[in-house]
């Protein structure tokens, strides 16, 4: 978080609640082609809930950028390296950036997958998916396919 942003001075030793969404798409009551169904959305989310630690120290803000970076990072095509900037310049970002960690109190995921239906149903829902494919919708499909086929 930038230093600029007065928000982080209210957050240390606060109790917080961090969510982590997944992959999420609508489901059409037509997809399944049967009678007294509604409108749904499945979705894949986990919610944190800890204490928030501020890391103001140099080096563990640095380590934290560097994680943050390899991870995003690695699926580009070239990733970009941490170590390609002028160590003054980044030195000048870690100065100016507070960085936060959370003690994990509790952890809480859900994958809503249409589980309560049928599997042709579900599998009528996995097709309708693929009909108009984003990447939420065929994350959704494939995880959906999964636990048909027991993969969950």
């Amino acid at each position: 978080m930038a230093k600029a942003n007065p928000q982080w001075r209210e957050i240390a030793n606060c109790d917080a609640l961090a969510i982590f969404h997944g992959p999420h798409a609508y489901i059409s009551p037509g997809w399944p082609n049967e009678q007294n169904v509604v409108p749904t959305w499945n979705y894949v989310a986990v919610h944190v809930t800890g204490k928030v630690q501020l890391v103001e120290e140099q080096s563990a803000l640095l380590d934290i950028v560097r994680r943050y970076v390899n991870v995003y990072e690695a699926p580009m095509p070239d990733p970009w390296q941490l170590g390609v900037a002028d160590a003054d310049f980044t030195v000048s970002l870690l100065n100016a950036t507070v960085g936060f960690t959370i003690e994990i109190e509790s952890i809480e995921g859900k994958w809503k997958l249409s589980q309560n239906q049928s599997d042709e149903r579900r599998q009528r829902v996995i097709d309708g998916l693929q009909t108009r494919p984003d990447e939420n919708r065929a994350q959704i499909a494939d995880l959906m396919q999964a636990t048909l086929a027991g993969q969950e």
